[in-house]
């Protein structure tokens, strides 16, 4: 059977931690509850004890969103296992998430533990949610440069606690996707009945290949954020991970119960609180990801976009007017027509072809052709009287926007 993947969403936690975003309260309930809406299983929300102000936004989602789980996270420390609960206990549905860095180089230089230390501090803060909730998770950050042997064993105590979820996290994108693959099959065999969470950065670039890789090897849950957003280089994009097991769900035999028509309204609204825009090339969500520039390319699409195009723009709620066909100069003649009957052009041939020639002639001058561009070339190909005069004219104007 098809599996269903779970997502600990965790834009308003991980995603608020890239450099130079904020959210007020008000912002990351805005975020929260179109996350919740779209259909996501956990909202991480926040880190409870960092402060009051992160303490009331968490309250405050957890008293006001009901259509998903709120979640905090905490170090394995007693006051801030106390503080999540006090931040989620409202939720309609709640949890907790410890975690605790369990490779040498973090226990050794971060913690300052030894091996005993970390394990037992594992086990005792899953000991010490469960006294308030069912619902507690724990990640193991740094996963992917851990000893294996220690892995296991943190990963036996906490289920011996009664642990929901093992977060195996590749924290500085470290891992390749077999590698992250392996690992978590590996857990899945010595522990069966541990059900795992995948939260891969994308230092590498190679943070949804390998939450892919751990959902094929047998993780139930992916932890994502929005537009790629998160520490350094950002975690595994949210809507990558849901659109590639979307479109592939036949191969990978998993599929999402996310509403994808969603994706660009909650990526636009995140972009516009956390004023971080996707860069252009962005997979799914950036402003061109819809947009094509060959002429081979716009020649395809526009027969059949599914020539060049593996997502309908309709699927993620990208209005077919966004889509784009950027006549450049690599451009061939149909998107030039197709650009032009959009502008209410119906060009003869003879007439594109002298437009085609204005318009190679301006981009010659100009880095981006804008619609009055577009237009003079237009009318000048147009125009029966028209001279090469024109043309130079065409020529001057361009040369003038230039400067």
């Amino acid at each position: 059977m098809t599996h269903i993947v779970k997502f600990f969403e965790t834009t308003l936690r991980d995603g608020e931690q890239t450099p130079g975003i904020n959210y007020f309260a008000e912002e990351k309930l805005e975020i929260a509850r179109a996350l919740a809406d779209m259909g996501f299983d956990t909202l991480d929300c926040g880190f409870a004890i960092s402060g009051e102000p992160e303490f009331e936004a968490i309250r405050l989602i957890a008293r006001s969103v009901a259509n998903a789980e709120i979640c905090s996270i905490a170090r394995c420390y007693p006051a801030d296992i106390d503080r999540a609960w006090e931040a989620v206990k409202d939720a309609a549905h709640s949890s907790i998430h410890p975690f605790i860095s369990t490779s040498p180089l973090h226990r050794e230089v971060k913690l300052g533990k030894t091996r005993d230390d970390v394990l037992e501090m594992a086990r005792t803060a899953v000991a010490r949610g469960r006294q308030y909730t069912p619902n507690v998770d724990f990640a193991l950050e740094d996963t992917t440069r851990t000893e294996h042997d220690f892995i296991l064993e943190v990963v036996g105590a906490v289920r011996a606690e009664g642990v929901r979820f093992v977060a195996l996290c590749d924290t500085v994108g470290f891992a390749l996707p077999w590698e992250f693959g392996q690992l978590v099959a590996d857990v899945k065999r010595e522990f069966p009945d541990v059900r795992i969470s995948a939260h891969c950065h994308d230092d590498l670039g190679l943070a949804v290949a390998n939450a892919l890789s751990g959902l094929s090897n047998g993780a139930e849950r992916v932890d994502t954020c929005f537009n790629g957003l998160g520490e350094r280089a950002g975690n595994a994009a949210t809507e990558d991970v849901v659109m590639a097991i979307r479109t592939r769900r036949a191969d990978l035999d998993l599929d999402v119960n996310v509403d994808t028509t969603k994706i660009i309204p909650t990526s636009r609204l995140i972009a516009r609180l956390s004023g971080m825009q996707p860069q252009w090339t962005k997979s799914v969500v950036g402003a061109n990801a819809f947009a094509h520039g060959g002429g081979i390319h716009q020649d395809g699409v526009l027969k059949d976009r599914r020539t060049y195009e593996i997502m309908r723009p309709e699927d993620i709620g990208l209005p077919p007017s966004e889509t784009r066909m950027h006549v450049g100069k690599l451009s061939g003649r149909a998107a030039l027509n197709a650009q032009l009957k959009e502008l209410g052009y119906d060009l003869a041939p003879d007439q594109l072809a002298r437009a085609f020639q204005l318009v190679k002639l301006v981009l010659g001058k100009k880095k981006v052709l804008e619609e009055m561009d577009l237009r003079r070339c237009a009318d000048t190909a147009i125009n029966p009287t028209a001279t090469v005069a024109d043309a130079l004219v065409v020529e001057a104007q361009a040369n003038g926007a230039a400067e």
